[in-house]
């Protein structure tokens, strides 16, 4: 599948802390490459940038460097894991800094929405700490609509659902990474540009969707600004 007409800047904010393993880890960037090979990749579609953060956060690589789905695909599976600790803050900061910077590829008009993919508490200067929430705030205040994905119960939901742009919507859950397609994949489709559970199941008639009985009231995308 591959969706025309979505205009959208789209970032993934991705943990690599020691929580996890190779295993969970490749099954994390399986998940991100099949969220990414659903859209139609280039300058005038969906443009797709990467945030890595552990015990630093780094830019993996920005909106414009890849302008087709396969080499994304390809630099998506070989990002390499790094297994320290959970510096969400930095990762946000970069975000709105760098990612989102207005000389670095964002478009006027596309929606710009970030993902963030974590399995533990931010703890980076310190666990708790209010940097954390502060560059989730600047971020949103700048047009950038934040998604938690909340992988098993070591996350801290609550803090997750005030990183993110609507508390109730735009966090989702999940109770382990191999549950990571099949509890998520649908409503978070539908979120991006409004790709409903049925066009998605039609196409890869496997996947279940969770969230249907949530998501299918909403058949446009709102961003908060």
């Amino acid at each position: 599948m591959s969706v025309v007409g979505c205009f959208l800047d789209l970032n993934f904010v991705v943990d690599s802390s020691g929580s996890i393993n190779s295993n969970d880890w490749n099954t994390a960037l399986q998940f991100i490459a099949t969220v990414s090979s659903q859209f139609t990749i280039g300058p005038n579609d969906v443009q797709v940038a990467f945030v890595l953060f552990s015990d630093e956060a780094r830019v993996e690589w920005g909106l414009t460097r890849y302008h087709d789905s396969a080499h994304l695909d390809h630099a998506i599976r070989n990002v390499r894991h790094i297994g320290s600790t959970t510096n969400l803050n930095d990762a946000l900061y970069l975000t709105r800094t760098v990612v989102f910077a207005q000389d670095r590829g964002t478009r006027p008009g596309a929606e710009k929405v970030t993902i963030i993919l974590t399995d533990g508490e931010d703890n980076v200067p310190v666990a708790g700490t209010p940097l954390t929430l502060e560059n989730a705030t600047a971020c949103k205040n700048d047009g950038i609509q934040l998604i938690a994905i909340g992988v098993t119960d070591k996350v801290d939901e609550q803090r997750l659902r005030q990183i993110v742009s609507d508390r109730h919507r735009d966090y989702y859950p999940v109770t382990d990474f191999s549950a990571l397609r099949r509890s998520v994949l649908n409503g978070l489709l539908l979120e991006l540009c409004g790709i409903t559970p049925a066009t998605v199941i039609s196409i890869r008639s496997y996947l279940t969707c969770s969230r249907c009985l949530i998501c299918s009231c909403r058949s446009t995308k709102k961003v908060f600004r």
